[in-house]
């Protein structure tokens, strides 16, 4: 059985959130439903050890098989064939079988009543909240293949962009683990071979040499061979707390624009996010205010996140424009303030946020240039030095060695 987390409603209409057992998705939900509760959202509880989160088996369905799901079920609507029977046609495509089986759920869904985005909101570790509300925008506007040939395209952008990110820090992560690798296979297994060698000569060590067989003796000590295997735990327990006080969340968040080129990076890749999800948001209809909400909580930044909420109060309570509200929030350039009130002058928001969008899109491409530029050589530069400062520890002592013959 596996183990689920519910939010619904009950009969006096208040919100709950709870924790159920049962074979599937939609068995919990029948359960539910027969026991009188309106069923928001079922999704699979992680399973974790104590203390620490390990996301082990609670997977997100990946942007590449999301587009393509969203691109077939548009096709299969707009050809007639109806989204059940595309549904159905999807379990069969080659998807991987989370999908695959969300896929079976939301057709169940629609078999039991629901509609499409009803249906989709069980699933939200495949369907995020963002996707739910435009589909429901289009059956209520009764464009739902329109609104999801859109979404295929707004998810095609999102897998762009975070494939851009991944290219840039790629490099960068490679080279270390080989380091870390390189580093633990000098220490553990190659060095002490040379312990019991220079402990044998009867010279006067170099200061580097004796330097490196210190840092070697104190790298295998038994404590610290014991702290390295136990600091991923630890860590982890530390991200876990942390990631659950709102004060550390939202300090690192603005922290990560700080780093040098890095913020950059992180954020144009924030505003053509905020660009391109509230294009699709008001291009299907939803009201700017709820449209900002869901933008708000399509950010992976709490700052930003924040950030947002801000704006769509300062628009409801104090009746600012959203130019002179995003204006107001330093965060945010002067130059895309100036883009949105020309699309509040000449009504034509979409358009104004998509041009937008493709601007921070080449600020994406050209950060990633510059990092790539600026991370090769400091990279080998730091190889170097801890290759000289190898080579030097090693070779100094036999060369004082043969020159003593």
């Amino acid at each position: 059985m596996a183990h689920f987390c519910y939010e619904v409603k009950d009969p006096q209409g208040n919100r709950v959130i709870g924790r159920a057992n049962g074979p599937s998705h939609m068995d919990v939900v029948r359960e539910l439903s027969k026991v009188g509760y309106e069923v928001i959202r079922v999704w699979q509880k992680p399973p974790y050890l104590p203390g620490t989160r390990i996301w082990t088996y609670y997977r997100r369905a990946s942007l590449s098989e999301l587009s393509l799901l969203t691109r077939e079920l548009a096709m299969f609507f707009a050809s007639g064939i109806g989204l059940v029977r595309g549904l159905e046609c999807c379990e069969e495509q080659g998807f991987s079988k989370h999908v695959s089986q969300a896929a079976a759920d939301v057709a169940q869904g629609l078999h039991e009543g629901r509609s499409l985005s009803q249906a989709m909101a069980m699933r939200p570790d495949v369907f995020p909240p963002l996707y739910v509300k435009l589909v429901h925008a289009g059956e209520i506007s009764g464009s739902l293949d329109q609104v999801l040939f859109r979404l295929s395209d707004y998810v095609e952008k999102e897998l762009l962009l975070s494939r851009k990110v991944q290219s840039a820090l790629a490099y960068p992560a490679l080279i270390f683990a080989i380091c870390l690798l390189l580093t633990g296979f000098l220490v553990y297994f190659l060095f002490p071979l040379f312990i019991s060698f220079f402990n044998g000569l009867d010279i006067q060590l170099p200061a580097i040499t004796q330097s490196l067989l210190a840092v070697t003796t104190f790298m295998r000590q038994p404590w610290v061979i014991m702290l390295l295997l136990l600091s991923p735990v630890a860590l982890s327990k530390v991200y876990d707390v942390l990631s659950r006080t709102d004060s550390a969340v939202n300090w690192f968040s603005n922290f990560l624009f700080d780093i040098p080129v890095y913020g950059q990076l992180k954020k144009a890749v924030v505003l053509s996010r905020f660009c391109s999800t509230l294009e699709i948001l008001l291009n299907a209809g939803i009201p700017q205010f709820t449209a900002l909400n869901v933008t708000a909580e399509a950010m992976d930044n709490m700052a930003c996140t924040r950030s947002l909420k801000a704006i769509a109060l300062r628009i409801r309570d104090e009746g600012d424009s959203l130019a002179e509200a995003v204006r107001r929030d330093p965060f945010y350039p002067q130059m895309l303030s100036s883009l949105i009130m020309v699309g509040e002058e000449v009504g034509n928001m979409p358009r104004v946020l998509n041009l937008a969008y493709k601007t921070y899109e080449m600020d994406v491409e050209t950060t990633v240039g510059r990092m790539t530029v600026l991370l090769e050589p400091l990279i080998l530069f730091v190889m170097g030095v801890v290759v000289g400062y190898v080579l030097l520890a090693v070779f100094l002592p036999i060369y004082s060695m043969l020159d003593g013959l």
